[in-house]
């Protein structure tokens, strides 16, 4: 009796055994083809490296020059919806911290050579530019922040394999709840992190990256006509926040510099306050602000001084420099009055 259960159970053993060394070499045999296959993936991955190497040999400060970031194709968020919108599908290429980069570029090299092999070399190109543009649009929008790295492309390409896998057999993947489960697991974890300040993930990025391989794997199956619609849904609402976002607070300071340096101060404050109504922190509207105040005075004092009222223009004088206690003009215009 024993003997028979202990013969059974060696052999189910050994069953299992097999079917794992199976698998195991059938996967390690499709990663090896994907790998051969890519090319696409290995100039993004190339470009990627360029970029870091540059960003790291050419920055020499302990913080990251937004500068640097700018010409390596991270413009800042005030320099994107000025007239740098080219920044958000570039911004994804940029990468200045050795962790961040090398486990972005290592989710690259397996996910993007998976689909390129499915896919091909154009349609991977395509499938990464608007995957690039619309996650870090949203980012924007959400947070005032487009990001940088790759991580919304990655999560794009696993939501694409993911639901891929139900309609065809080419993208099937062994494990694919476990790897969802985590993967989502990572977001919420992200999220709840950035929130108490101890990290700071681009979350709005990833989620929307999933998001948007899931709508792309609608595509070829019996729900296309609904992928085309999300599609174009979220590539319009990406497209339009990029140039016209009066929720942000960097959108409407962004505008405020563009009227400021027009001369049209009217409607450069009118930006500036709305900024500083979404956000009473925002170093960029409070900054102008004060600005524009201190011209202001800077005329009324300069005018009651040449009209003989010393009195109050000196009243004027030294409100500016309650607002700018280092303002050189009135201090000396302040010495000159009798």
């Amino acid at each position: 009796m024993f003997l028979t259960k202990l013969n059974s159970l060696l052999i189910f053993e050994f069953r299992n055994f097999y079917i794992c060394k199976h698998t195991m070499k059938e996967i390690f045999s499709n990663t090896i083809k994907n790998f051969k296959t890519a090319r696409f993936t290995y100039i993004i991955l190339t470009y990627c490296l360029l970029v870091f190497f540059g960003i790291y040999f050419e920055n020499k400060s302990a913080t990251i020059n937004d500068g640097i970031l700018t010409k390596y194709g991270a413009p800042t968020a005030i320099e994107i919806y000025s007239d740098k919108q080219w920044g958000l599908i570039s911004n994804s290429f940029v990468h200045f911290e050795l962790g961040h980069l090398i486990i972005n570029l290592l989710g690259t090299f397996l996910l993007a050579t998976y689909v390129e092999r499915r896919l091909g070399f154009w349609k991977l190109f395509i499938f990464g530019l608007i995957a690039s543009f619309i996650t870090s649009a949203y980012q924007l929008a959400f947070s005032n922040d487009a990001g940088i790295g790759l991580s919304g492309v990655n999560y794009t390409l696993f939501g694409f394999i993911y639901v891929k896998s139900f309609f065809d057999r080419k993208f099937k993947i062994s494990n694919k709840h476990t790897i969802f489960i985590i993967l989502i697991s990572f977001i919420i974890l992200c999220e709840i992190m950035t929130q108490l300040n101890h990290w700071n993930v681009a979350t709005i990025s990833l989620a929307t990256g999933f998001l948007v391989g899931f709508i792309f794997a609608l595509f070829k199956t019996k729900y296309r006509y609904f992928g085309f619609f999300l599609c174009l849904l979220v590539f319009s609402v990406a497209l339009t926040s990029s140039f016209f976002n009066p929720w942000s607070a960097t959108w409407n300071c962004a505008k405020g510099i563009h009227f400021h340096e027009k001369g049209n101060i009217s409607k450069a404050k009118y930006h500036y306050m709305n900024s500083h109504k979404i956000d009473s922190e925002s170093n960029c509207a409070n900054d102008n602000l004060r600005l524009i105040r201190i011209d202001e005075l800077s005329g009324k004092a300069l005018e009651l001084h040449m009209r003989g009222k010393y009195t109050e223009a000196r009243r004027v004088y030294e409100e500016i420099l309650r607002i700018d206690p280092a303002n050189q003009w009135a201090k000396i215009n302040m010495q000159r009055l009798p």
